[in-house]
């Protein structure tokens, strides 16, 4: 029989998966706003595309971090 506090209760392996998704959410939308501000300096990007691959990081890093945040922090 489970109890109650047993039900909130996160191994160590969970705790490291946890974060790193959050830290891989944050990574996409930390690239993708380089994409947009700085692509053809940093990455050799032409402007064409880099605002559209930038856009498309962002969006998808939101989405990570929404998924993490509905998995792992709201219970």
């Amino acid at each position: 029989m489970k109890m109650e506090s047993d039900e909130y209760k996160t191994t160590g392996l969970e705790a490291v998966v946890k974060y790193l998704g959050a830290f891989m959410a944050l990574a996409y939308i930390g690239i993708g706003a380089m994409f947009i501000a700085r692509a053809e300096t940093v990455f050799n990007v032409p402007g064409q595309y880099a605002v559209p691959l930038g856009i498309l990081l962002i969006v998808y890093g939101l989405f990570r971090g929404y998924k993490v945040y509905q998995r792992y922090f709201q219970k």
